[in-house]
């Protein structure tokens, strides 16, 4: 079955999940989060100089107030993460150093639990995501100060991406009042229990680290 096709399939089934939830009144609400953070793939290459790229998370996140501290979440969203190589080149070429950025990207449905203390919270959440793409740029610097930027599809010399991916994230946050506006902002961390390529030699979950901010819709 075409795993976009699988994917479609779970989001009907999520929704009618929660349909019921719209139903309950002031007991559900939606909340719109964009997490910048800086990924990192493990197991890094001792061939490649392997550093952190900046990456974005988005989501729709419904929760249910079932009127104690803890608050069952579910979300749909876009998860991008990945890393960066930078290579010197040392020759006779006027090639001055390369730099890759690898992107993998997928949409994904993250199911949580929102522990409150106040207005602070904990939220720590697994989600199951369906690779939408994998692309790299290339970032060619020459002696003269010149570049040249390449992006295209991600191909591999060896083993086979991975389809499906399960993040798991763990946010911690604190809920605040902009005008009329119901806000929230904190960190979240994030790692991949699978690993992005499989039947390769080397380990590969992706982690990343950063900021998060929130505005409740409903």
């Amino acid at each position: 079955m075409n795993r976009y096709l699988i994917f479609f399939l779970s989001i009907l089934f999520s929704i009618s999940l929660i349909q019921p939830l719209w139903t309950q009144g002031d007991k559900t609400t939606l909340t719109i989060e964009y997490s910048p953070n800086f990924s990192k793939v493990t197991n890094a290459s001792i061939l490649l100089n392997q550093t952190y790229k900046l990456s974005h998370n988005a989501l729709l996140r419904l929760e249910y107030d079932s009127g104690g501290k803890i608050v069952p979440t579910i979300g749909l969203g876009f998860f991008n993460t990945g890393e960066s190589n930078q290579t010197k080149i040392r020759g006779e070429s006027d090639l001055d150093r390369v730099k890759t950025i690898e992107n993998h990207n997928y949409l994904f449905i993250p199911l949580g639990a929102k522990i409150s203390f106040g207005d602070f919270y904990v939220l720590p959440e697994i989600g199951f995501g369906i690779k939408i793409s994998s692309t790299i740029k290339t970032i060619n610097t020459f002696d003269n100060g010149e570049t040249n930027v390449e992006s295209r599809d991600n191909t591999l010399f060896s083993g086979e991406y991975n389809q499906f991916s399960i993040p798991f994230s763990l946010s911690v946050g604190k809920e605040f009042m902009v005008g009329s506006l119901n806000c929230s902002a904190g960190v979240k961390g994030y790692m991949g229990i699978n690993e992005i390529v499989k039947n390769v030699p080397r380990n590969n979950h992706y982690f990343g680290l950063g900021i998060l901010l929130g505005v409740r819709l409903l």
